[in-house]
């Protein structure tokens, strides 16, 4: 990779140890995206305790600020640096498939490990698929990948003939919508109006007028699917509510990932009727989540939470709750039934 000349002081072989080491503990004064390069340089520098520093420092940089960095222009291989340190947190994997700097090398791996999330993003993208047809066949490795988005893909894939059509009498899937995702050609010079936007619709603010949510609404409304993936991970609370109600479940999913969601988010998600099931499950499966005990009445409580998942969180419910279950007429008549067997079965111990 190229280096910046201002940071090659702290990363080139003729820097003395003491300096490479400050800069690995990451107690020099630079900013982030400076920082995340140089430490992702440092990981393979040639001192055990050096490499061994930078990599704690780079593992222990806060998620949203990494996501941040994340969003802007980075060298590929700090890219892979950050995906090789990363590799568990799906948040910093899906900005890293949206960023047009990722390498082919990273963006396979990612095709092939990634979580369903991630595998999706990278599906939706037309310009990496064009410029890589390879990555359907990685995309078809990985067992989180749908057979819907396997067929999607091939399509596209086929109708801008990167890949040899099916045989005769194969199907056609001409009622799937054309994937979303496209990089620029280049890098388009910042729009100062995009830029406001971008920091209204990602910085906290304490109190928030009718007037200002309804202009939020319309500004996330024109952006494109990889920007809402984007703010989704990015956003402030607002831009958060607005885009969990998006129609597109890649982007109303990503928003769980925010790092920056709370607990009281999360309780409103799961006392809502209108929350569609998929984002139920997915709330279900966060082992972090479940330790609040609101969180997981909210979700035996909503009638959309799938059965399965209803029942055995029941069984975690205190007295009192399973039997307002029992008598409940907004749950499911098998939910309530297992919930009037269980206050009989307590009745007779």
């Amino acid at each position: 990779m190229k280096i910046p000349s201002a940071l090659e002081k702290f990363v080139s072989p003729q820097t003395p140890k003491e300096t490479k080491l400050s800069a690995a503990k990451a107690v020099l004064p630079m900013g982030p995206k400076d920082l995340v390069t140089v430490l992702s340089i440092l990981v393979h520098d040639d001192d055990n305790d050096v490499r061994e520093t930078a990599q704690k420092s780079l593992e222990g940089i806060p998620s949203h600020l990494l996501l941040t960095v994340l969003e802007g222009n980075l060298d590929s291989a700090v890219i892979k640096a950050i995906a090789d340190i990363h590799k568990y947190d799906e948040a910093i994997l899906v900005m890293i498939a949206l960023n047009r700097n990722t390498d082919d090398e990273t963006l396979s791996f990612l095709a092939s490990t990634g979580s369903e999330t991630v595998a999706n993003v990278i599906a939706e993208n037309q310009t990496r698929l064009i410029r890589n047809p390879s990555l359907l066949g990685y995309l078809k490795t990985n067992p989180s990948v749908g057979k819907s988005v396997i067929d999607r893909t091939e399509t596209f894939l086929t109708s801008v003939d990167k890949i040899a059509p099916k045989g005769e009498g194969a199907p056609v899937y001409d009622e799937i919508e054309p994937l979303q995702i496209r990089e620029p050609a280049e890098a388009a010079p910042p729009d100062s109006e995009l830029i406001a936007i971008d920091a209204e619709l990602k910085t906290d603010k304490e109190t928030v007028t009718e007037a200002e949510k309804e202009s939020f609404y319309k500004k996330v409304q024109r952006l494109n699917v990889a920007e809402k993936i984007k703010l989704a991970l990015l956003g402030n609370k607002e831009a958060r509510d607005i885009l969990l109600k998006d129609s597109n479940k890649l982007v109303s999913s990503t928003v769980l990932k925010n790092p920056r969601i709370t607990e009281d988010e999360i309780a409103k998600v799961v006392n809502s009727r209108s929350i569609p099931d998929d984002i139920l499950r997915q709330v279900a499966t966060n082992k972090e989540w479940l330790k609040k005990y609101n969180i997981k009445l909210g979700l035996v409580n909503n009638p959309k939470t799938p059965l399965t998942i209803a029942l055995r969180l029941m069984g975690q419910l205190n007295e009192k709750d399973v039997q307002h279950l029992a008598k409940s007429k907004n749950v499911s008549g098998a939910l309530a039934s297992a919930a009037k067997k269980a206050v009989m079965q307590k009745e007779k111990k």
